[in-house]
């Protein structure tokens, strides 16, 4: 599959400050409009298949996509946000300043207590890129870690995680 498009799931239903990473949060109010907007992309794009995250997040909008569409769905965990282990659903400004400084000092190697590192999360999602990156067109629907990695490989960039997310409830086309 050749990507064609990037989207990143709309706002979820946690509080402002919250560390969510993988955790399965809900979405918050008006999904649908970003799930309307999705669906119009693919439609009118002539794409077929969309892959996503299997996190409610991304997969209800996907689902609700692929039933409007009749495209394919597929689903891959590859595509979940980073792990931020026991950091996760903790308010930002309660997790120790000296770990968040740790964090930012080594995106790639430091690992949250329980979590996965920058560069595991590069692992999986090159392993995704590799594998799909052939073939007929797709549309990727995840979260703004894998986002990251996957913007800078369809455009042949350097990988940087310090770089600023695809805003919630976006969509971008791949040229």
């Amino acid at each position: 599959m050749t990507i064609r498009c990037l989207a990143r799931h709309p706002p979820v239903e946690v509080s402002p400050g919250t560390c969510y990473g993988q955790s399965d949060v809900g979405l918050a109010a008006g999904w649908e409009f970003f799930a309307s907007q999705l669906a119009d992309y693919i439609q009118t794009a002539g794409i077929r298949r969309l892959v996503a995250s299997p996190l409610a997040r991304c997969r209800i909008p996907a689902e609700w996509v692929a039933t409007r569409t009749h495209c394919e769905l597929r689903l891959d965990a590859r595509l979940k946000e980073i792990s931020f282990g026991n950091w996760e659903m903790r308010v930002w400004d309660n997790i120790p300043r000296n770990a968040l400084d740790e964090w930012a000092a080594d995106l790639l190697g430091f690992v949250p207590p329980q979590g996965e590192s920058g560069q595991e999360l590069i692992a999986r999602v090159t392993a995704f890129w590799n594998e799909t990156n052939a073939g007929s067109s797709c549309v990727v629907l995840s979260h703004g870690g894998p986002l990251r990695v996957l913007e800078a490989l369809v455009s042949g960039k350097n990988i940087d995680l310090a770089v600023a997310a695809m805003p919630l409830g976006s969509i971008r086309p791949v040229l």
